[in-house]
């Protein structure tokens, strides 16, 4: 006696559960595929704003170190800070509560922040000014280049860019020491002109349009004496500060 054979497929129960199955499996996937995305985003972001922010920082804090090197070949000494406006360089200046501040400094030099030389093989007065421009761009203008030029973009993406001074109140004590950090709208107003300037305080808040994980609120940063609401649902921040003490002062006066 033969046995018959009976063939089956699957049920049509099992085939609803083997699909829904695979559409969990392909939507974990696709989660975990979209959250490595954002992942990489985020960190090429920080990496971004760590690198740039860096390098802007390291610019001027070295172009600040030599604020007010005398040449004695070149004439009169420059100002480390300056106070009144060159014929073509606006002076520094206090941007408030909500502003970017300008910061501009001078010394003898070769070249200006910009690169350019000087018009002759020695050295001359060099004049930088930093400034925050409309579209948040933090920018640096010599006054070497014939003509002068617009300036030239250090870094983009800047929310916030403030200065403070470091004073010295005490002066001919023989110790060099800041007591007291104030914007440049209070240099020549509320102290005398033999108080020197010592060092600077430098504040830098920088954006970065990679959108961040989740959802942020609105955020306080407070950048020297300025604070910043920023929006972090979109957009990544950091924070650069630092403080350069001046090598170039006169000793008399210490």
């Amino acid at each position: 006696m033969k046995m018959s054979r009976y063939q089956a497929g699957f049920s049509l129960v099992e085939l609803m559960v083997a699909m829904a199955l695979g559409l969990l499996i392909t939507g974990a996937a696709l989660s975990l595929f979209s959250t490595n995305q954002r992942m990489f985003q985020l960190q090429q972001g920080e990496s971004e704003l760590q690198e740039q922010g860096y390098l802007a920082m390291r610019f001027i804090v070295e172009d600040v170190r030599i604020a007010g090197f005398h040449d004695l070949s070149v004439g009169a000494a420059p100002s480390p800070v300056i106070n009144a406006s060159s014929p073509s360089i606006p002076a520094s200046s206090d941007g408030g509560n909500n502003g970017n501040d300008r910061m501009t400094i001078s010394y003898h030099g070769f070249r200006d922040c910009e690169g350019n030389p000087s018009a002759s093989t020695s050295r001359r007065e060099i004049i930088n000014t930093y400034w925050v421009d409309d579209d948040g761009q933090l920018k640096c203008r010599g006054n070497q280049a014939v003509p002068l030029t617009s300036g030239v973009t250090l870094l983009a993406g800047v929310e916030s860019f403030q200065v403070l001074y470091g004073m010295d109140t005490t002066p001919y004590d023989q110790i060099a020491f800041a007591s007291q950090y104030v914007p440049a709208d209070q240099l020549s107003t509320h102290f005398a002109s033999d108080h020197l300037v010592l060092s600077l305080k430098i504040g830098i808040l920088l954006k970065n349009s990679a959108p961040a994980i989740g959802s942020g609120p609105e955020k306080s940063f407070y950048v020297l004496d300025t604070s910043k609401e920023v929006d972090t649902s979109q957009s990544l921040f950091q924070q650069f500060s630092t403080t350069v003490t001046l090598r170039n002062y006169p000793w008399s006066q210490i």
